[in-house]
């Protein structure tokens, strides 16, 4: 840590604790009496009951939906209302699949995305400007580099990072963070030579000398890279992953489902607990991991009953290949032979990415995870990848019969319809990561050939199917935006504003993120749905998004219920006031 950011630091420090000491008790978060009745509002069940005028909740459990005069007569006398205000009341929304303590880290890198900047010159102008700067961490992290999204995005040298940042170790991380571009500070910091052997799903390119050109490939590679991060401290990592849990919470999710804790801490399971297990935490945890860490977090993980929150362990992740956008989805068929293919992901013609996974150790692990009742989320984007997935799951069906557990498949780029329907028949979930379209939607033809690209993510089939099907953002992948991510199948806009495929409606698209991610993640006997005896985890909306997301038109989230009780998103509660003088005492001490 530099002398400058230092002395910032204890500037921070000491002003943080006057307002402390000035303001904490005015400062507490909110909350209810134990009965509620919300009314004055539309209110989606996403159940047989469907749409509502009243909902009553006691004890943090629902008691009562239908009209007023009912669930006033269910209620005691002088229960407290909450006036919708004409607003709509929801289902609390989940997001099944994503990565809270990566995108906790990369909301403090420079972003570099496709969204933000539209050419080469602006991208590398906020790379030099934000290496320049100095901050908590001696790397300098750059996130969004995108040349799938954007034209004429050609990758950055050695020697262009280098000159960028001689001395401070840099790193351009990709949008999809499957791939990076490292400068040789960094690569030194990290330990990687030419000597480094590759790993087995992925690589450190080297040029026709045998020398390191800085890219890394796929996850593998990518984590080997960063893990030459200095760690930050410990209450650093717990103040920014409570403000992530925050975003999700004003974003209107109230049950994320993490995908594997993807990020450098020193303890990345301690740090998700200490937000996820807080007495007021605002999200409901639904905890995977890799099958290495699986044992130690599945023993960790444990609910706490003290909080609002539920968190569970439910299995394990594994990769069955990669990202579609560096080369890495498992497809049947080769990627099409195009100058995006060539020039820019330096593909071969003919190219077809190796699986991730041996056969038979997949098939021993996941008949280990189906004894020890445990789901397996298979990462797969190519048919290859998905068949393989499949294959594993009905051998450990056949092995190990299990009625209650369903196994989930994440991603599905590219898959069938004959695959769906296998999906279905063996009771496995079907996630679809929908930003593909609103991303990459105008570049799947010079990927894949128009025939693969007309048919990619084809979330209606699912639902027709009867598969259950859910949508997720993968975060930091995506920005943390519901909503967002909610109308992308509903209009299925490219970035140039094309539609791409089947949409579904509007009432779909809610379900996908309600009762069918609650099913996904075996949380529908508790959330998901507004049903008497589910918990009350529910969003507020100022008004329908079920029509305003059909329509496109602009709607807010208004809060956000945790077993009824108001989820406190605020910058500067005493909660979030703490935190942050222990943070940067932690920085200042580590």
């Amino acid at each position: 840590m530099t002398r400058p950011f230092r002395l910032v630091l204890l500037a921070i420090i000491a002003a943080l604790a006057l307002f402390v000491a000035g303001i904490a008790a005015f400062t507490g978060s909110p909350s209810a009496p134990d009965a509620l009745v919300f009314h004055n509002g539309t209110i989606r069940t996403v159940s047989a009951t469907g749409t509502v005028e009243a909902l009553y909740i006691q004890d943090r459990r629902i008691a009562a939906v239908g009209d007023l005069d009912s669930v006033l007569a269910a209620a005691p006398r002088g229960v407290r209302r909450i006036n919708l205000e004409d607003g709509t009341l929801t289902p609390g929304l989940i997001e099944p699949h994503t990565h809270p303590l990566a995108a906790a880290l990369l909301a403090t890198a420079t972003d570099i995305s496709g969204r933000t900047y539209q050419s080469r010159e602006a991208i590398m102008a906020a790379i030099a400007e934000g290496a320049a700067q100095d901050g908590p961490s001696p790397w300098a992290i750059a996130f969004g580099w995108d040349a799938v999204m954007l034209d004429g995005l050609t990758p950055p040298s050695l020697a262009e990072l280098d000159t960028l940042s001689p001395e401070r170790p840099l790193v351009i991380l990709t949008q999809m963070m499957h791939e990076a571009f490292a400068n040789s500070a960094a690569l030194e910091a990290a330990g990687l030579s030419a000597n480094t052997p590759d790993p087995h799903d992925g690589f450190f390119e080297r040029d026709e000398t045998g020398a390191l050109t800085g890219r890394v490939v796929e996850v593998t590679a990518v984590g080997r890279l960063m893990s030459g991060i200095p760690q930050a401290s410990d209450a650093a990592l717990t103040f920014l992953l409570d403000g992530a849990y925050d975003r999700y919470a004003r974003a209107g999710y109230t049950t994320i489902g993490v995908a594997s804790l993807v990020g450098r801490a020193r303890d990345p399971l301690a740090t998700l607990m200490s937000v996820s297990h807080a007495e007021r935490t605002a999200l409901n945890t639904i905890l995977y991991s890799p099958p290495d860490q699986a044992g130690r977090d599945a023993a960790l993980f444990t609910p706490a009953p003290q909080t609002g929150g539920l968190q569970r362990f439910n299995g394990i992740k594994v990769w069955l290949d990669g990202s579609p956008f560096v080369g890495g989805a498992a497809t049947a068929a080769p990627y099409a032979d195009t100058p995006l293919t060539r020039d820019v992901l330096g593909l071969e013609p003919g190219w077809l990415a190796p699986l991730a996974a041996e056969r038979e150790a997949l098939f021993n692990l996941v008949e280990t995870a189906q004894r020890a009742g445990q789901q397996v989320a298979f990462h797969v984007q190519g048919e290859r990848a998905i068949d393989l997935a499949l294959d594993a799951v009905e051998a450990a069906r056949r092995a190990v019969p299990d009625a209650d557990l369903h196994h989930r498949l994440e991603h599905l780029a590219l898959v069938t319809p004959e695959q769906i329907a296998r999906a279905r028949s063996l009771e496995v979930s079907l996630g679809f990561f929908p930003d593909h379209i609103g991303n990459y939607g105008h570049r799947l033809d010079a990927l894949f050939g128009p025939d693969r690209a007309a048919r990619y993510m084809p979330v209606a089939e699912a639902v027709r199917q009867g598969a259950v099907t859910t949508i997720h953002g993968d975060h930091p992948a995506s920005t943390i935006n519901a909503l967002r991510v909610m109308a992308l199948p509903v209009h299925r806009l490219t970035l140039d504003g094309s539609p791409l495929g089947e949409p579904v409606s509007g009432e779909t698209a809610l379900a996908m993120m309600t009762i069918n991610a609650a099913r996904q993640l075996l949380l529908d006997d508790e959330t998901g749905s507004l049903e008497v005896g589910k918990r009350a985890d529910l969003t507020w909306f100022d008004g329908d998004p079920v029509t305003a997301i059909e329509a496109g038109t602009p709607i807010a989230v208004h809060g956000t219920w945790l077993a009824g009780q108001p989820v406190d998103t605020r910058d500067w509660s005493r909660d979030r006031i703490g935190l942050a003088v222990r943070a940067a005492w932690g920085q200042m001490t580590r």
